[in-house]
């Protein structure tokens, strides 16, 4: 990975191979090392785009006082124009979806998909001034004060388990324990600010007639293929579900996953 500066803040990125660009945006409390078996795929014939988003992986802790998901886009953006990448192929999973949403709406881009799409954060409609008045920002605080960023996020994984039923972040251990060590670099107040930013989004709408695809596990917690139905439409966008995958459903079904990817591509 490569540096580069960004204003006062150095960004970590990757970008390998040749060929007409695509761009992967990780999840919240992740990195990008979450995209390798899709970097090893289309670095043979795309240039291939990673960087950790501002709070996470390499990048992390910034002094920004609070980060916010179009602001995260903007990052992406100023990052590419210094590399001389021009209207990407977007692909985002989770909060990398939020970010691929604000930058489609306002930026240029070839082709959008979008994994374990999220529109809202929790993902169900709530009234603006509700959200507002029961922000769980403090309490995720002090939670983090008390139990540390691995524990909290584990508490949050047995509240979604306990409403859909079965596991839901990933079925393939390795790779939730993956995720469970990365989530626990994550300095707290990094964790916070991005829960914040999470919480806060409002989706944009996205005026782009270019080939899209939402994508989403099996496993999928119901709320969230609710939301990427609703994006599919409003998109034109293909739908695929994937079997055997929870929402890491690259990393659970690497294979099927960039067969999705590959089918976007063809009719980019």
């Amino acid at each position: 990975m490569s540096t580069i500066e960004l204003g006062e803040t150095p960004f970590w990125y990757d970008d390998v191979g040749e060929g007409p660009p695509i761009v992967f945006l990780h999840g919240g409390f992740l990195d990008s090392t979450s995209w390798r078996p899709q970097i090893e795929r289309f670095r043979e014939d795309h240039r291939v785009v990673t960087f950790d988003v501002r709070g996470h992986g390499k990048t992390g802790k910034t002094d920004q006082r609070r980060y916010t998901v179009p602001g995260f886009a903007d990052d992406l953006h100023d990052l590419l124009t210094n590399i001389g990448v021009e209207r990407p192929v977007i692909c985002g999973l989770s909060l990398g979806s939020m970010i691929g949403q604000s930058y489609a709406a306002r930026y240029p881009v070839r082709g959008l998909a979008l994994a374990g799409a999220l529109k809202t954060m929790p993902p169900v409609p709530l009234p603006t001034a509700y959200k507002r008045a029961a922000s769980p920002t403090g309490g995720l605080a002090m939670t983090l004060a008390m139990t540390g960023q691995r524990a909290t996020f584990e508490l949050l994984l047995s509240g979604i388990r306990a409403v859909e039923g079965h596991p839901w972040l990933a079925i393939d251990d390795d790779v939730r324990e993956r995720a469970l060590e990365t989530v626990s670099e994550v300095s707290r107040s990094e964790y916070v600010k991005t829960f914040d930013a999470l919480y806060r989004f409002s989706p944009p709408e996205i005026e782009t007639d270019v080939p899209s695809a939402l994508i989403y596990g099996e496993y999928e917690a119901d709320a969230v293929k609710a939301q990427s139905k609703r994006l599919a439409d409003a998109l034109d966008a293909s739908l695929t579900s994937i079997s055997d995958a929870g929402h890491l459903v690259n990393a659970d079904a690497p294979e099927a996953f960039n067969g999705v990817v590959d089918d976007l591509l063809a009719r980019v």
